[in-house]
């Protein structure tokens, strides 16, 4: 354990050297003078003034010594202050910055699957938790320990100048901090770890309530009873893991503080006042010199042993932090590797995607949601898939698309195993619009091209998606156009869409890549019959030239697609054109019927 608070410790401190040195070198001069500044007006200083009047120096002599010891600490305080009210805050903000920028990067880096894990979640929630704080905690406490450390020597060598045993009294804090605190710490860090199950639920408590996509189901059921629930739910958990160990905290405070204090005050008090009154082996003087020295040791102490037993329990939470960073994802965002273009070259004639014997299982679970996949997808054409809800759809377009790795099997982009591909190039080939997208308090033209436009063909770009996805008429009637914030969480005059033309507004986004390959999964789920039939019409419009997959639970469209893959159970049940599988008559022929039927009776779907 020692060798990890070492580790840890170094870790932060290497980390921080390199994000900012000035605020560990500024901390270290800060704590330097800090110290020096207690040695020399608790010891020194009033050693000087004691003597003074022992010896009865003038009063001209004394104030001389004063108005000295002002004017030679004046720059130093001035420095100080500086530090403290000027530097230390702006440089702890860019520290603030710099891991947060570390730690989000991280999060986008790492495989979908760890998202979809609860310890994963624990985890990142401990490596967030004050993290800043507890990174700059580590810099002020390593230095609180070197420099008090030292002076705490300084001030030990003048008082065993004077007595030799008094110094004995020192051990009273360090039992207290270092025995007792650190057992404190460490049930203090063990039910904080046990409490983060019951913060998620509180956070995301509070997180739902303040977002506007939720306002409706409060107002319109019971659910707000339900997350109620669920918040007492995580405050009595809170209180139970409180109730558990406060009686265990009680009693090590109590005793530590009986060391940390009464031992090494009350002790150096009845053994100065014994030698001053009874052996009468000390003066008066050296009596009040004496105790200000042990005042100052004191604390000196108790704030090295203190800064030891924080720095040890930041070094627990650093562990988190420090495992969260140099995790080494599965599925790294960043890996290199072959080019899809070289792929495409070396095999002109191939198929463009290939699923060979394919299977998957999500972690945790014992079924496989994809079984025995086999399909070839060839260059440009227009692919459904389709089935149940629950069928493996969506998973097989996070197999495709790389965010998840086949359990079993492999996928061949022109023959080459996808795995082996230079990731960022290979996800650059799909444009994608997803089922659950997500709308950024950002402009129209920001949530399309996913970017800040640089220029005016940026914007004619952006409007060409939207003329695509046909919602470019209804942006054109809002107050700034393109220009106009969505959703009204920042501004005001910001628009609020109907789930369809947010959808639209998703599927445009799709159009704006420089892609070869599109996705679209279930982009008409808000949409009437009417306006979906338009919507896939311009989608195969714009994707002429494009492979493309439809993955929809809804067959309306799917005679547009030059062939469909039904998935029932995690398998391909049939597969062929729209012409080929209705003449077959099977589970996509009566599906398609019974939809169809839907439509004709006015209502949506079924399926």
């Amino acid at each position: 354990m020692k060798a990890e608070y070492f580790r840890n410790n170094k870790y932060i401190l290497t980390m921080l050297w390199r994000i900012r040195k000035g605020r560990v070198i500024g901390e270290f001069l800060y704590r330097v003078l800090y110290y020096l500044y207690w040695l020399f007006y608790d010891i020194l200083f009033l050693k000087y003034l004691v003597e003074s009047l022992e010896r009865g120096r003038s009063f001209a002599q004394i104030m001389t010594f004063i108005v000295a010891a002002m004017v030679g600490f004046a720059i130093p305080s001035i420095l100080s202050a500086w530090y403290l009210h000027v530097y230390k805050p702006r440089s702890d903000a860019d520290i603030f910055e710099a891991v947060h920028t570390m730690l989000f990067e991280k999060a986008t880096r790492v495989e979908l699957r760890c998202y979809e894990n609860t310890e994963f979640y624990n985890r990142f929630t401990l490596a967030m938790k004050d993290c800043e704080q507890r990174m700059t905690q580590i810099i002020e406490n390593q230095c609180i320990i070197l420099t008090s450390t030292a002076a705490s020597v300084c001030a030990l060598c003048y008082m065993f100048q004077i007595d030799h045993f008094v110094i004995l009294f020192i051990a009273g804090p360090l039992i207290g901090n270092f025995l007792f605190g650190k057992i404190i710490n460490d049930i203090k860090f063990r039910m904080n770890k046990e409490c983060i199950p019951y913060v998620r639920e509180m956070e995301y408590v509070n997180r739902t309530l303040y977002l506007a996509e939720y306002a409706k189901e409060f107002r319109m059921s019971g659910i707000f009873e339900v997350m109620k629930k669920l918040y007492e739910t995580g405050f009595l958990g809170i209180m139970s893991k409180l109730k558990e160990y406060q009686n265990k905290r009680v009693l090590l405070a109590f005793v530590r503080n009986i060391f940390v204090f009464v031992v090494i005050y009350q002790g150096v008090i009845f053994y100065s006042l014994y030698r001053v009154m009874v052996s009468h082996s000390m003066s008066l003087s050296g009596f009040t010199v004496l105790f200000s020295a042990m005042n100052v040791v004191a604390w000196m102490v108790i704030q090295a042993s203190e800064a030891i037993i924080l720095s040890y329990e930041d070094s627990l939470y650093i562990a988190n932090l420090r495992e969260f960073l140099e995790y080494e994802p599965a599925v790294d965002e960043r890996q290199a590797g072959i080019l899809p273009a070289d792929c495409e070259k070396a095999a002109p004639g191939g198929g463009m995607l290939s699923f060979h014997h394919v299977g998957f299982t999500y972690l945790g679970q014992e079924a496989p949601v994809l079984h025995d996949i086999n399909l070839t997808v060839q260059r440009n054409e227009k692919i459904a898939i389709v089935g149940h809800n629950g069928a493996g759809k969506t998973t097989f377009v996070k197999l495709l698309m790389r965010l998840y790795d086949a359990s079993e099997g492999e996928i061949l982009y022109f023959g080459s195993n996808v795995k082996e591909l230079d990731l960022p190039a290979y996800r650059n080939l799909f444009g994608t619009a997803f089922q659950d997208y997500q709308v950024f308090a950002m402009t129209v033209a920001e949530n399309v091209l996913m970017r800040t436009p640089q220029n005016e063909a940026d914007y004619q770009k952006a409007a060409q998606c939207l003329r695509r996805a046909g919602v470019y008429e209804r942006v054109c009637r809002l107050s700034h156009g393109m220009d106009t914030i969505l959703t009204k969480e920042f501004a005001q005059d910001g628009a609020v869409l109907s789930g369809g033309e947010l959808q639209k507004i998703a599927v445009a986004r799709a159009f704006a890549r420089d892609y070869q390959i599109a996705i679209f999964d279930e982009p008409s789920s808000a949409l009437d019959p009417v306006a979906e039939y338009e919507l896939y019409e311009n989608i195969l419009k714009g994707c002429a030239d494009k492979t493309v997959f439809f993955v929809s639970h809804r067959l309306s469209t799917a005679a547009l697609a030059d062939r469909i893959y039904l998935f029932e159970q995690g398998e391909i049940a049939e597969f062929g054109s729209h012409d080929e599988l209705m003449r077959r008559d099977g589970k996509y022929a009566d599906m398609f019927r019974k939809q169809a039927k839907n439509y004709v009776g006015g209502t949506s779907d079924v399926a």
